[in-house]
């Protein structure tokens, strides 16, 4: 491989993708991207509170119908405004909490009194700093010799003993085992495959065990917010100090102790700041009130005062600076996402190893961001389950993964784990037979776990008349006799299960949309995108399809690797709805239905 071009190529896609990513917010009336999930039009704040220094603002419909507005999730960042007018104080937050009917916005500073008394409008905002920190990692990875090698593909290097360290915590099979001696062979790169429910996060947890019991620092990433909490609750629960860099609004509610932010804010030197930063406001305050007075000298005890304010937050920063390096110092271990890797905290930081779970659903450019501040890494992913989300049609090369990239090129720098801890033996059976060579196993203590017989059912509704539809003022798909199929087998399941045990997924929004009407009243039921269910798990879940149309049209149920999410978040049942008349006209879907005939799983749903 041409290094030179590589690079070249990546940069030129990101560019693209960039542009996609700015069109959809150029000159787009408000009504539209209301119809495009990227606005809520009409808003009330129901609740302030705080969140880690920063006020926490709830909004809701009056009346506290369902939001819409699907693409304002956790993490974006937003603007607030009054629901008539424009206002040149309009706040920018970050969305701290999602649930159906209420959306929380963290501020840094607190927000305008109208923005909290009456009706708004909340948009999602367009950010470039995502694609000036990828861009970036492009320009740099040219100097970097160091990771020239397996950039361009070359066989990597690795010692013939593992490097030493305390005894194994965790019990480990036979493939982690040998994922973990890899890893700690490894002198620039390895990867660690992990099909779903084979247990990744544990090889990656004691592999950053190990390295910081021989006190090397560790930088532990992925491209998702909800990804890092998970390593960052699995490393605190094996005892290991850990730090979480990243906006308190983007981490989950039971992380947030471990956050950078609240670490510094319990630091001696911040609380001193603290003080400080109060005092200095209450400078500012009184110099506003004397230059209201009349009276000689006014304005030059103001000028003296402010002069004073603007030296104490001066003293103030430099104590925050200064804790925060503190904690930073003593961290064993520090996460962030991919792109938070760049932040202020970390400039200049190396580290011993960069480890990347959910590798595979990384641009390549984002993956060189952990690479560039390490001297080696694992990357762990499965690139046969959600790729990277890529907007331009004409940047679709970015979806391809440097883990799919080299473990293509280099598959004897990758260990498979194929024993799985997740699902019952029939509901893993199809997924290892058509995506991964029939080599997956499933561990004994799950393999005939069920909640009743039929582990696995496939509702087939050809001939129904279920077919499928774009709702108005939308590009999703729905399916409303499927919907309220679907909504049926959840009742069914709820005389045996909690919600809290039971998901429905679905690969369009629309369809989402439609089954939380239906299930509205059902609290703590999990109704999500395929997307958004990504690397969890219930004991029970059921798949709306949706697809159902004479010209055979799949969409989204075409992609193979978003179903075979699908098809593995449930442990002990698994409900597939779907048109085998439509759907069985691509070759896996066809396996499928096959599949569940000969397992006895077939169902028809005029039987239902």
């Amino acid at each position: 491989m041409d290094l030179e071009q590589h690079l070249d190529r990546l940069g030129a896609l990101l560019d693209r993708e960039r542009a996609a990513e700015t069109e959809r917010f150029a000159q787009v009336p408000f009504t539209e991207r209301v119809r495009r999930g990227l606005a809520l039009p009409d808003v009330e704040a129901i609740e302030e509170s705080g969140l880690a220094g920063r006020s926490l603002v709830t909004y809701a419909r009056p009346g506290g119908s369902e939001l819409a507005g699907q693409q304002l999730g956790v993490g974006a960042i937003v603007r607030v405004m009054p629901k008539r007018e424009a206002a040149d104080d309009a706040p920018t937050g970050i969305v701290a909490r999602r649930q159906r009917a209420r959306i929380g916005i963290a501020f840094d500073e607190s927000p305008p009194d109208w923005a909290t008394e009456g009706r708004v409008a909340i948009e999602l905002l367009p950010s470039s700093a995502t694609y000036d920190r990828l861009a970036g990692a492009v320009r740099r990875m040219r100097d970097a010799r160091r990771w020239h090698p397996v950039v361009r593909g070359e066989p990597q290097r690795f010692e013939a003993r593992p490097r030493e360290a305390p005894g194994i915590q965790h019990r480990l099979n036979e493939e982690q085992q040998a994922a973990l001696e890899q890893a700690e062979r490894a002198n620039d790169l390895m990867l660690v495959h992990g099909p779903p429910g084979t247990g990744k996060t544990t090889v990656l947890v004691e592999l950053i065990r190990r390295a910081a019991a021989r006190g090397e620092k560790v930088l532990a990433a992925a491209p998702s917010n909800l990804a890092v909490d998970n390593l960052v609750e699995r490393l605190v629960a094996a005892g290991i100090d850990a730090v979480r860099v990243g906006h308190p609004a983007r981490v989950l509610p039971g992380v947030l102790e471990h956050t950078l932010d609240q670490k510094t804010q319990a630091h001696p030197q911040a609380q001193i700041a603290a003080e400080l930063v109060d005092e200095a406001l209450r400078l500012r305050a009184d110099t506003r009130k004397r230059k209201q007075r009349r009276g000689p000298g006014r304005f030059s005890e103001a000028r003296a005062r402010e002069r004073e304010a603007r030296q104490l937050l001066a003293e103030a920063r430099e104590l925050e600076d200064r804790a925060e390096l503190s904690v930073l110092e003593k961290a064993q271990v520090v996460l962030a996402t991919l792109t938070g890797v760049e932040s202020r905290a970390l400039e200049g930081r190396r580290f011993a190893i960069a480890v990347v779970d959910e590798a595979t659903q990384a641009v390549e450019p984002a993956a060189y961001l952990a690479l560039l501040r390490a001297d080696r890494a694992v990357l762990a992913g499965d690139h046969l389950q959600l790729p990277p989300t890529v907007l331009a049609p004409d940047a679709q090369e970015l979806s391809l993964s440097l883990f799919e990239r080299l473990a293509m090129a280099q598959p004897s720098a990758m260990v498979t784990l194929l024993e799985q801890h997740r699902m019952n033996e029939q509901i893993m059976r199809y997924p290892s037979d058509a995506l991964y060579g029939g080599r997956l196993r499933a561990h004994p203590a799950v393999a005939h776990h069920a909640i009743d017989g039929s582990p696995l059912e496939l509702i087939d509704t050809a001939g129904r008349g279920f077919e499928d539809e774009t709702p108005q003022e939308s590009d999703s798909k729905m399916n409303q006799g499927e919907a309220e199929l679907v909504a049926a087998e959840v009742r069914k399941l709820l005389t045996r299960l909690p919600p809290r045990d039971i998901a429905v997924i679905s690969p369009y929004d629309a369809q989402v949309q439609k089954l939380r009407q239906l299930l509205h009243e059902v609290e703590e039921l999990e109704i999500d995108t395929v997307d958004g269910f990504q690397g969890r798990e219930k004991e029970a879940v059921v798949v709306s399809l949706v697809r159902s149309n004479p010209a055979g049209e799949l969409g989204f149920v075409a992609d193979i690797r978003r179903i075979n999410v699908a098809l593995t978040r449930a442990r002990k049942k698994l409900i597939v709805v779907g048109d085998s008349a439509t759907i069985a006209r691509h070759p896996f879907h066809e396996g499928l239905v096959k599949y569940a005939e000969r397992a006895g799983a077939w169902r028809s749903a005029w039987d239902r």
